[in-house]
């Protein structure tokens, strides 16, 4: 294994440059590695009691081949995370200098991940713990009450949260029981948590088919949250590093360093649940690394796929509070409620003879209905959508739905259903208890 040749390597380099010393290898923080940390840690800074860090060296590691990412730092592009072997050099307590040989990597061509190893004398491991926590402290996000949005793994291009909490068409009851969720954690909730010496960090998440209105709900409920002083921390997985768990933990040490109420936004929340990270994301779930911020942190994470998580996850109290069932629309009245709101001007009272084919399907079939039977009138020049051209839009989505949802899974479509084949559980595909029901 990759660790194996790193630690061969640092103790080939250790014996070199400190025969006369033993040192202890252990796994070390990725952070020390961090070209932020490396510019910003500077040659002289004390540590703990009057230990002192001294500079780094750059060493050639024949496994590892020196590499950065990059993001903004303020409003300037700056190099980041970085892969490299290094000698750190210190001062301890005494007066007596010292080295640490490390050696930060990526340990597999998939692995998103840096991964480090470092060889430390035993009697200076506090020394090197403290270097360590400098480090982190410098990398992790800054949370300024000048911004009230903060991405993690993208730019603002990736969520917006404009949308007003009327635009959001779903049953008043779920709306409802969100919203007071949300108000009840931050006005009591917070302080009952710390009472039963518990992190303040509520965990909910949002589960429908695409296309039910998850990613919308969630915008709605940033910017109510961003009305009540709090801050958002969104997670993005839609850049070129994907989802990976080193968003997840820069985003928690994000929420853990706020000095103000966080609302945490985590997105398709099964995609971080892959290999090695699915254990480190039940350690958050769990409470063992969960973001302790004083003034609350709620969770609002999304899954279109519940059943790619793991049933430990969904089954077991505390590691996610409540879960709510996001379902396609459930009747007329909020299928017509949804079509005037896309149709807006060009609503005509004729076009309530499509709605009953609307139940059933989520949201973003009703948006692209209206806009296809506007995109048809357009067309043909007209200063209206007549009910030809918006039983034409239904139709052919219908089919368009129907001819992917065979293609991509013939034996069970995980999308928009037929409302000529309702079943009572389309409205809970999942088969979970979904809280409107309380």
């Amino acid at each position: 294994m990759l660790y194996q040749q790193l630690v061969q390597w640092a103790q080939e380099v250790w014996n070199t440059r400190c025969p006369d010393q033993n040192s202890v290898t252990i796994w070390a923080s990725a952070e020390c590695a961090n070209r932020l940390a490396q510019t910003q840690v500077r040659p002289g800074r004390k540590l703990r009691r009057k230990s002192r860090y001294d500079g780094f060296e750059t060493l050639d590691c024949p496994v590892i081949v020196p590499i950065s990412d990059y993001g903004t730092r303020g409003k300037k592009m700056v190099l980041t995370s970085s892969a490299g072997a290094f000698a750190f050099r210190f001062t301890d307590d005494s007066g007596e200098p010292f080295e640490v040989i490390y050696a930060c990597t990526y340990f597999g061509d998939d692995a998103q991940d840096l991964t480090a190893i470092a060889l430390v004398p035993e009697d200076k491991l506090d020394t090197w713990a403290a270097f360590e926590f400098m480090c982190a402290r410098t990398v992790r996000p800054r949370i300024r009450r000048r911004r009230d949005v903060y991405i993690i793994g993208g730019t603002d291009a990736f969520f917006d949260p404009t949308v007003e909490w009327d635009d959001v068409i779903l049953s008043e009851e779920l709306k409802t029981k969100l919203l007071d969720d949300m108000e009840a954690f931050f006005t009591k909730g917070v302080d009952l948590y710390r009472q039963l010496k518990l992190p303040p960090f509520r965990k909910l998440l949002l589960a429908g088919v695409p296309g039910t209105g998850k990613t919308m709900l969630c915008a709605a409920m940033a910017k109510l949250a961003i009305k009540r002083g709090c801050v958002v921390v969104y997670v993005s997985g839609a850049d070129r590093d994907g989802a990976s768990f080193e968003k997840i933990q820069r985003a928690l040490q994000a929420v853990t360093a706020a000095r103000y109420p966080v609302l945490l936004i985590v997105e398709e929340l099964d995609a971080y649940l892959q290999g090695d990270d699915k254990a480190r994301v039940l350690n958050v779930l769990d409470g063992i690394e969960s973001p302790n911020n004083p003034k609350g942190a709620l969770m609002l994470a999304t899954t279109n796929y519940p059943e790619a998580i793991d049933e430990r996850i969904t089954k077991r109290p505390g590691r996610l509070d409540r879960i709510f069932i996001i379902p396609p629309i459930h009747d007329e009245a909020q299928a017509e409620l949804m079509l005037r709101h896309y149709m807006a001007d060009q609503w005509q009272d004729d076009h309530q003879k499509v709605i009953a084919r609307l139940v059933d399907q989520p949201g973003a079939f009703v948006r692209e209905v209206a806009l296809h039977a506007r995109m048809l009138a357009a067309h043909e020049h007209c200063a209206d959508v007549s009910l030809d051209m918006l039983e034409k839009s239904v139709t052919s989505l219908l089919k368009q739905v129907h001819s992917e949802s065979d293609f991509l899974n013939p034996r069970r479509p995980i999308s928009m259903v037929s409302s000529s084949s309702k079943k009572s559980s389309s409205r809970n595909p999942f088969g979970w208890k979904d809280e409107s029901e309380d």
